[in-house]
């Protein structure tokens, strides 16, 4: 009923599209956009695989390398230049790359902290879009897709369906409520969400129905407890996967990288004492000893 309004709003007061319609849009959308530069972060990032900043800075740094004769040392920086001379973007390269530190970070949050979320691959996925989307429009579209989302399942919850009916239905109006928000934040200027492809998008609808199935499995205050969470993670995924620094380090020393993950995954893996957020919990008993 809203886009229907905002559709019969717009055509009231533009009756014909002209040729100079989407030039029209786009000058209100660059006018509501300039009033959201303090909710707003760059997106020119690794997440968009042809940034040309991003991808000039890369190429640069990699053409600067020196890495001498061919060993088993320094074979995946050989490896590396040919994908970047195939036609891989050095931008694609690094995130790969950067996937497996996001999963060192929930383990040292999972088993030193004890911040336990959605497993590994979702909060990894979430901090590739936190990138795409910066964090203040990506929490912004996640919130508007989970309230939309339990608002439905109340609504549906009466009504005698099968389940994956019932599911494909709060996929549908979830999907029509994105679709409003795209539709409607440049003119609000409340975040310029235009330039957002689909997967961040859709990492965003998969959290919200990995918060349904826990608060159907367990209860709501686990499911929100599990999906705060899952985007602390993200949010710090986000930032460290943002470091300029660490992204030249990933792809200038890829067998560095590679084997920091492992050897750190060896010492997390072995890791037996007590979790940060449990010393809270056992305060009382841990007092008496």
């Amino acid at each position: 009923m809203f886009l229907f309004l905002l559709a019969k709003t717009s055509f009231a007061i533009n009756p014909k599209i002209s040729p100079g319609f989407g030039e029209q849009i786009s000058t209100e959308s660059a006018q509501a956009t300039e009033g959201a530069k303090l909710l707003s972060e760059p997106r020119e990032t690794i997440a968009e695989p042809q940034s040309p900043r991003v991808k000039g800075k890369l190429e640069a740094a990699l053409k600067s390398q020196k890495i001498g004769n061919l060993s088993p040392m320094n074979f995946l920086k050989y490896l590396v230049r040919l994908a970047v001379d195939r036609g891989v973007s050095p931008n694609t390269i690094v995130l790969v790359f950067l996937l497996p530190l996001i999963g060192v970070l929930v383990g040292v949050l999972q088993y030193f902290v004890g911040l336990s979320g959605f497993g590994m691959f979702i909060p990894a996925m979430l901090a590739v879009a936190f990138l795409a989307t910066g964090i203040t429009g990506g929490l912004l579209l996640f919130g508007i897709i989970v309230l939309i989302g339990v608002i439905t399942r109340e609504v549906l919850r009466p009504i005698r369906l099968h389940y994956w009916p019932k599911r494909a239905i709060v996929l549908a109006i979830t999907a029509l409520a994105t679709f409003g928000v795209l539709l409607t934040s440049p003119f609000l200027g409340i975040y310029d969400l235009n330039q957002v492809s689909i997967f961040p998008i859709l990492f965003f609808i998969l959290l919200s129905e990995e918060f349904s199935r826990a608060q159907a499995g367990k209860n709501f205050r686990t499911a929100v407890s599990l999906t705060l969470a899952t985007l602390i993670l993200a949010i710090l995924g986000a930032i460290l996967m943002s470091w300029e620094s660490l992204q030249k380090l990933v792809l200038l020393n890829p067998e560095l990288s590679f084997l920091f993950v492992l050897v750190f995954n060896g010492i997390v893996g072995r890791y037996s004492g007590f979790r940060l957020l449990e010393y809270k919990r056992f305060y009382s008993l841990l007092k008496r000893y």
